[in-house]
């Protein structure tokens, strides 16, 4: 088994939010860091990891961890009272855009090729042997926490509430294969997140269907959305980009120093 925290990262001006974070986790040992190439989940990614203690764990950085998109509804006003208003359903999506089908999808692809290996790796040992986070965003972690979900088994229930996350809010799971443990927990995911946009919302629960194909996981909720760290933290003037912003950095290696990264 394996501990994996999920994190959203922090505001495009919440500079300040990420450093409180990385700070907040620095007794904490993490073995690997999976992020988004998105400036905003990057930059929250790199404070994590320069906090940790030598050796510092890997930083991996892939396009499969990016935030659902929006197409033409990109970087425009949500809303009822004006702007684009996002219709229920899954497959849903505006003009040029995905729909949560394929953030799903994508959220699969990204714990077959980094996570999997890790389960494999950590199969028969104790969940705190091995410790995994993945900084994205608040649809794509959504989705990428239901994808493991899906996989449980077909004798599993689930309990899901999930309304979003705060920016640089965590959640903490332990995963394993259901062969490795005779414990089947109900899993309760539930968050009430604080200024959570419109955008970031997900649109509807992702789906239970169990992958044949895939052995069945079991997931184990420790904590949902904890913002602790961001106590008495104040919003930093300036900021560090926008999604439509981010999608122009031709190198984010050339933009940010101090974190060594793997890009996949």
């Amino acid at each position: 088994m394996l501990t994996l925290t999920v994190v959203r990262h922090g505001e495009s001006t919440g500079m300040n939010q990420a450093k409180a974070l990385g700070e907040s986790l620095k007794t904490t040992r993490i073995d690997a860091i999976f992020a988004s190439d998105l400036l905003r989940a990057l930059w929250t990614a790199q404070q994590i990891e320069g906090n940790q203690a030598d050796p510092r764990p890997s930083l991996t950085v892939s396009p499969l961890l990016r935030e659902q998109h929006f197409g033409k509804a990109e970087q425009q006003p949500f809303g009822e009272k004006g702007g684009y208003v996002r219709q229920p359903g899954r497959r849903f999506k505006f003009d040029e855009g995905e729909n949560l089908d394929d953030v799903h999808e994508r959220a699969h692809q990204a714990i077959a090729q980094f996570i999997e290996p890790l389960l494999r790796e950590s199969r028969g040992r104790p969940a705190e042997s091995k410790h995994i986070a993945v900084v994205a965003h608040g649809v794509f972690n959504s989705e990428f926490i239901g994808a493991l979900l899906s996989r449980r088994p077909h004798s599993q229930h689930l309990s899901w509430s999930y309304r979003g996350m705060t920016n640089t809010g965590w959640t903490r799971l332990e995963v394993g294969y259901a062969s490795e443990t005779s414990r089947c927990p109900t899993p309760q995911f539930d968050t009430h997140p604080q200024g959570v946009t419109l955008s970031s919302l997900p649109g509807s629960p992702p789906p239970a269907t169990f992958d044949e194909d895939c052995p069945p996981l079991l997931t184990r909720i420790l904590a949902t959305d904890v913002t602790t760290h961001l106590e008495g933290v104040h919003r930093q003037k300036g900021g560090i980009g926008s999604q439509g912003y981010d999608a122009k950095q031709k190198d984010l290696r050339s933009f940010f120093s101090g974190a060594s990264t793997n890009s996949e």
